[in-house]
C-alpha cells in the first residue's frame, strides 16, 4: 500500500456518520450493561443466603467489562461503517442489514484481538511474578475459549448494531449527504 493509497483512505468521506452511529452503539451497550447490572445486583440483595459484599463486586466487574466489551465493539463499527463497508441511503434493507452483520463482526474480531493481547500479557506478568517467587501461573486463556467469548458477545450485540444501521440508514434517507458513499466493499 503506497502513502497516496493510505492518504485516499484517510481522506475517505462519511465518518461522522459512521461515528455518530459507534457512538450510539457504545452508550446503548453501556447502558444495557448497567441495566443487566442493577438487575443482577437487586437479585443479590433480595436473596438473604447471598453477602451482600457481593453487590460491590458486581458493579466494579461492570463498570471494567463496560470499556473492554463494547469499546471495541464501537471501534468495529466505526471502522467497518466508515472505512469497508459504509451505509447509504440508497441501500436496500437487506443490504444495510448485512452490512451492520459485518461491522459487528468486525467489532467481535477487535475485542478477540484486545482479549488476547491483554491474557497474554497478564500472563507474562504472572511468568514473571513466578521468577520472583510467586506461584500462581495458571497460562492465558486459551485462544479458543476468547473465540467462544467473542462469539458470544456477537450474538448479544447483533440486535443493536442492526438498530443503529437500520437508524443511520433511515436517517440518511430523510438527509441526503451531498456526497457519494462509498467505502473498500463497494470497490471490489
Amino acid at each position: 500500500m503506497t502513502e497516496q493509497d493510505v492518504a485516499r483512505v484517510l481522506k475517505r468521506r462519511g465518518a461522522l456518520p459512521a461515528l455518530m452511529t459507534a457512538v450510539g452503539i457504545f452508550v446503548a451497550l453501556i447502558v444495557l450493561g448497567f441495566l443487566g447490572a442493577t438487575f443482577s445486583s437487586l437479585a443479590v440483595i433480595a436473596d438473604p443466603v447471598v453477602d451482600g459484599r457481593f453487590f460491590g463486586s458486581i458493579w466494579s466487574t461492570q463498570l471494567v467489562g463496560s470499556l473492554a466489551g463494547p469499546l471495541p465493539i464501537a471501534l468495529g463499527v466505526f471502522l467497518c461503517f466508515w472505512q469497508i463497508a459504509p451505509i447509504a441511503a440508497s441501500l436496500r434493507l437487506g443490504h444495510v442489514v448485512t452490512r451492520a452483520v459485518l461491522a459487528a463482526t468486525v467489532g467481535a474480531l477487535l475485542l478477540f484481538v484486545v482479549t488476547l493481547a491483554y491474557a497474554l500479557a497478564v500472563w507474562g506478568i504472572e511468568v514473571a511474578g513466578s521468577m520472583l517467587g510467586s506461584t500462581d501461573t495458571s497460562g492465558p486463556t486459551s485462544p479458543a475459549v476468547l473465540a467462544f467469548r467473542s462469539l458470544s458477545v456477537l450474538v448479544n450485540v447483533l440486535p443493536v448494531v442492526v438498530l443503529g444501521a437500520i437508524l443511520l440508514w433511515g436517517w440518511l434517507q430523510r438527509h441526503p449527504l451531498d456526497y457519494k458513499v462509498s467505502g473498500t466493499l463497494d470497490e471490489v
